[in-house]
């Protein structure tokens, strides 16, 4: 299976409404070959939140975020099969920086030395 990486830039700016009422500036980069193996990246940011996501050929993908105010970490693999996953993953995102919840089956972590 090959995902459509081209797909990500494509839907990440159809909800530019979305990431400018969460105040989220947004950038995909072009694909890179990465070693056979095509990947892509979207990088998001606010005063609050850090995220990425990065999608490869094969449909993995990984979100990851950090809340600025408390160096919180929530990151989360996915397996993409459709533009459907990749809309889902856009809907976690998007909920939780507007309302902190957690996508299911995410990793939470604490930067080293951060209060918590």
């Amino acid at each position: 299976m090959t995902f459509p990486l081209e797909a990500l830039s494509v839907t990440v700016k159809a909800r530019a409404e979305t990431w400018a009422r969460l105040g989220m500036r947004w950038h995909t980069h072009p694909i890179q070959p990465n070693h056979g193996k095509a990947v892509v990246v979207s990088e998001l940011e606010s005063t609050t939140w850090l995220a990425a996501i990065i999608i490869w050929a094969t449909g993995e993908a990984e979100l990851t975020t950090v809340r600025l105010a408390d160096d919180r970490m929530v990151n989360k693999h996915y397996d993409l099969e459709n533009r459907d996953d990749l809309e889902r993953l856009l809907d976690e995102l998007s909920a939780l920086i507007a309302d902190g919840r957690v996508p299911e089956a995410a990793l939470i972590d604490q930067v080293p030395g951060t209060p918590a």
